[in-house]
């Protein structure tokens, strides 16, 4: 396996991302986290709709929250992801969500697996331009 740097994501938590009693609400983790992931491949050589274009997605498989410490409000947060890949098609994102002051509020851990577009079955071996992706995200910063 090959445990890869951190990409970080920016947000910052508006009224639409809280219930009512300021406290950011548990989807919004969920969209930064696939925000977070998307932004990271891009980052790293590939954009997602080419990868749809490609004939590929990669859907979640399995998630895992823990929440910490409530996140509010007004907070500036930063998700910071690692990819951990193998010759498999899964790759695991692990994340955490801290503030400025590196306090980890949040963990989380998503199993993504690569998928033929058409067929919906598993791709078993990641095409070349995908691995190079998963590469540079494993590149040292």
């Amino acid at each position: 396996m090959n445990s890869c740097k951190r990409w970080e994501l920016k947000k910052k938590v508006l009224p639409q991302h809280t219930d009512h009693a300021g406290v950011m609400w548990h989807g919004t983790y969920l969209n930064w986290l696939e925000e977070s992931r998307i932004d990271s491949i891009a980052n790293a050589g590939i954009e997602y709709t080419e990868l749809l274009k490609r004939g590929y997605e990669m859907p979640v498989y399995k998630i895992e929250i823990k929440y910490l410490i409530p996140i509010m409000i007004g907070e500036e947060i930063i998700v910071k992801s690692s990819f951990i890949t193998n010759k498999g098609p899964r790759i695991k994102v692990n994340s955490i969500f801290t503030n400025l002051r590196n306090i980890i509020h949040t963990k989380a851990c998503i199993d993504i697996v690569l998928i033929n577009k058409e067929t919906f079955k598993v791709a078993r071996k990641r095409p070349d331009f995908l691995d190079n992706c998963l590469k540079n995200l494993s590149n040292t910063p």
